[in-house]
């Protein structure tokens, strides 16, 4: 599993750790339908600020991996 720094003012760690889960099941499944719908999931999905959530940019910066496919390519 992907871990994101923890800061004051982040993105709700439940769920982001709850897509991230489902998204990479997605992406890493045989079904070209399932990683679709994970790639174009990424490119949608919102999260809500809390106290003590994850660092929204590495959050995003991951998103926009998994909209590419490539959720463990570190570019």
């Amino acid at each position: 599993m992907t871990q994101f720094t923890t800061e004051f003012h982040g993105y709700d760690r439940a769920a982001v750790d709850k897509f991230v889960q489902t998204a990479n099941d997605d992406i890493a499944s045989d079904d070209p339908t399932r990683r679709a719908r994970a790639q174009a999931d990424a490119q949608a999905v919102s999260f809500r600020v809390t106290l003590r959530g994850y660092n929204r940019r590495e959050v995003d910066h991951y998103l926009r991996r998994i909209a590419k496919g490539r959720p463990d390519d570190r570019t």
